[in-house]
């Protein structure tokens, strides 16, 4: 009887272990995945303010997809928002030293059985269950200057 208890316990600890080691991994590719982000839109936007946005939206959706647990699925739950320094959301077109906010959202699903249940009720932050799937809100934030 101790040993299904203690080994539950244990199997239970390992495998939070893991689930939360993604969610870290999860984090530091949202931040990554921002900075880049803000790289790509900040050399493209005064060309090509449109596809600037979409060329960023690109690269984060593909640094989230990449991480450690990533799945295709989740890269359609990665979203930017940009707004310019001042004047709330942005035009069709940006000027040489502009300053924009660039806000990355990306949903990481909780993939570890019966860990990812506990974690959920737990979190604090922003959280949903999509078909029986968990997931919880990362978010990144970044300032960029368009060159």
């Amino acid at each position: 009887m101790e040993f299904l208890v203690g080994g539950s316990a244990l199997l239970l600890l390992v495998m939070g272990s893991v689930q939360l080691s993604l969610l870290w991994a999860g984090q530091g590719a949202v931040e990554t995945a921002a900075h880049f982000a803000a790289r790509k839109f900040a050399l493209h936007a005064r060309t090509d303010f449109r596809k600037a946005k979409e060329a960023a939206l690109a690269e984060a959706a593909s640094l989230c997809l990449h991480r450690p647990g990533g799945k295709w699925g989740a890269t359609q739950l990665t979203s930017i928002e940009f707004s310019r320094h001042d004047k709330g959301n942005p035009t069709h077109s940006a000027r040489p030293g502009e300053a924009y906010c660039l806000r990355l959202t990306h949903w990481l699903e909780l993939h570890v059985p019966w860990v990812n249940r506990i974690l959920f009720s737990v979190t604090p932050g922003k959280k949903a269950m999509i078909k029986g799937q968990y997931f919880l809100l990362l978010q990144s934030s970044r300032w960029v200057t368009v060159e």
